[in-house]
């Protein structure tokens, strides 16, 4: 088996500007990649595929990074033009989400337990599934999708979750004792005597 690794040393041998952000950026200064980004932002492919990932809770900040590293990944501008321009095109993506009426989550929050984040998460998979048209049913299933899908987020649902959670407590030991005393009625086995 052979190792698909770099010899060290190996960078040294290369062609020199072999990859774009060995080069020279194409912006250097950082109100020139300010209106580039902005203009890019502005495109309405962009501002859709930004709206589906802000409506779904994905982060301003992560989505922010990952639009600046592509940036510099693509020898556009330099890390450091990324680091002073990060926040205006932070507050822009914020913006645009905001404006078309979504909640913005700024971070990724620790409030949400694994269990609580998986559970979002697979809830919202399930809707997508049930909801596309990939899913070839009949009237019967037409029905059933329908009912599943309005019970995923219903009111109901989370009455059920809150019964579920505040469940009667355990029996006292005094109350316990009381039922143990009872005499059984009908059956003859062992078990059904109380013995």
């Amino acid at each position: 088996m052979a190792m698909v690794a770099p010899i060290p040393g190996q960078s040294l041998t290369d062609e020199p500007d072999n990859f774009p952000w060995e080069r020279p950026a194409e912006i250097s200064d950082p109100d020139e990649a300010v209106v580039y980004h902005l203009d890019r932002l502005s495109e309405k492919k962009r501002v859709n595929s930004i709206l589906f990932l802000l409506e779904y809770g994905f982060p301003v900040d992560v989505l922010t990074r990952s639009i600046l590293t592509a940036a510099v990944g693509t020898g556009i501008h330099t890390i450091d033009v990324s680091l002073l321009i990060a926040p205006i095109i932070e507050e822009e993506i914020s913006y645009k989400g905001k404006t078309a009426g979504i909640k913005v989550k700024d971070a990724f929050s620790d409030d949400e337990t694994d269990d609580e984040l998986q559970e979002k998460q697979l809830r919202e998979l399930v809707l997508k599934k049930l909801s596309s048209k990939e899913i070839k049913t009949d009237k019967g299933d037409e029905n059933f999708t329908r009912d599943t899908i309005e019970a995923l987020g219903s009111p109901e649902e989370n009455k059920l979750q809150e019964m579920q959670k505040n469940k009667d407590p355990e029996p006292e030991q005094g109350e316990m004792m009381e039922e143990e005393t009872k005499p059984a009625t009908g059956g003859m086995g062992l078990m059904s005597r109380g013995v």
